[in-house]
């Protein structure tokens, strides 16, 4: 059943991705929930990754995941069928990587030069390690943030751009000892301004959002959403940079403003001490919260990636984490470990398609009577 909104993946092709040298997974009747099973590194998290790379053009997984393209390969090509969630049609995405660079392409026309708003795809991503992203540097958060704020606000886009070409003028002007010359300053300042406006709008919708779901889970009561712009909240901008005027010079960096940003999970006014299990709850919860702004914004659904989400979850809360995501009308993928087999029957999910991968490959279907656990990925 196709739902409004909601693309859906019909198809995946795979040629020299990682350890998945050609891999085909064909879907039918719309399934909402699509699970992959199989060892670590049998290739499940690549299976994500392929539609990643179609909506994103680049990769979730850090350096240490290795080459993008398998060994003694010289061309990626990934190819993902969809159907549109409002029933305009099948859309036909292709990736394909070589060492002159990468390209996407829609029903054949290239995605080059396009803006990032007419993405065809959206995903929303819960990964293996989301304490990395809570602990991590703040450009992490940034970034997540900014994303979601691009959903609703374009321009942000520009304005990061624009931003980061004075902060390099505003620099180097530092370096060279001009301290109080302030020709960059009041451009740097109504970019500033510009974009934490936007950041604001946008966090104060996800933070109700956020909030509301955190009730679900006792051990995140009290948490908070919170934005530090990137200089004191008592104090401007101007007033900030005056300040910072001496420490500017002596390190030739600018010490104030939105490129210092950082969003922050805090619990009576510090950041929230929380385990791996409980960080994974987290940042579920702020994906599903940014989805519910998303979506009340009138945009489309995103489909949900979501690699091993109930690891480290006792039984309990990995069912309320279950039915929050049987709440959204979207469709998911996602890995489990193990095999299908080692799976106990609780609740047969609506909509559901099970594959096993071993080496690189898949076996479909799963093997038979297998059935997922109840937290529902």
């Amino acid at each position: 059943m196709a739902y409004p909104g909601c693309p859906t993946l019909l198809s995946l092709t795979v040629r020299n991705l990682r350890n998945l040298r050609r891999l085909s997974l064909e879907l039918e009747a719309d399934p909402r929930l699509v699970v992959l099973t199989g060892a670590n590194g049998a290739g499940k998290t690549t299976i994500l990754e392929a539609i990643y790379l179609l909506a994103r053009g680049r990769t979730f997984r850090g350096r240490k995941a290795g080459p993008l393209t398998t060994d003694g390969e010289a061309r990626t090509f990934i190819e993902g069928r969809f159907r549109d969630g409002f029933g305009a049609g099948e859309v036909l995405i292709t990736f394909e990587w070589t060492n002159q660079g990468s390209e996407r392409k829609v029903n054949g026309v290239s995605l080059a030069g396009r803006p990032p708003g007419e993405n065809p795809l959206g995903v929303k991503l819960v990964g293996e390690n989301p304490q990395t992203l809570l602990e991590g540097p703040p450009r992490l958060r940034r970034a997540l943030l900014d994303w979601n704020v691009f959903h609703v606000e374009h321009q942000i886009g520009r304005l990061r751009r624009d931003l980061g070409r004075v902060l390099l003028q505003r620099n180097a002007a530092l370096r060279k000892g001009r301290a109080g010359d302030s020709a960059w300053d009041q451009i740097f300042i109504d970019l500033a301004n510009q974009i934490t406006s936007k950041r604001h709008t946008f966090v104060d919708a996800w933070r109700r959002h956020f909030q509301a779901l955190c009730r679900e889970f006792p051990f995140l009561e009290g948490c908070d959403l919170v934005l530090n712009r990137g200089w004191p909240p008592e104090r401007s901008l101007p007033e900030a940079l005056t300040l910072a005027r001496a420490a500017e010079a002596q390190r030739g960096q600018t010490l104030a403003g939105p490129h210092r940003a950082d969003l922050m999970i805090l619990r009576d006014q510090v950041p929230a001490r929380l385990s791996r299990g409980q960080a994974k709850v987290a940042v579920a919860l702020l994906q599903l919260a940014a989805e519910q702004v998303h979506l009340g914004r009138g945009l489309d659904a995103s489909l949900w990636l979501l690699d091993d989400l109930d690891a480290e979850l006792d039984a309990g809360t990995a069912r309320r984490l279950s039915d929050l995501f049987d709440d959204s009308p979207s469709q998911r993928l996602a890995t489990r470990p193990g095999t299908s087999a080692d799976i106990p029957l609780a609740v047969t999910p609506r909509g559901l398609a099970m594959f096993h991968v071993e080496h690189g490959s898949l076996r479909s279907p799963s093997p038979a009577g297998a059935r997922p656990a109840p937290f529902a990925l």
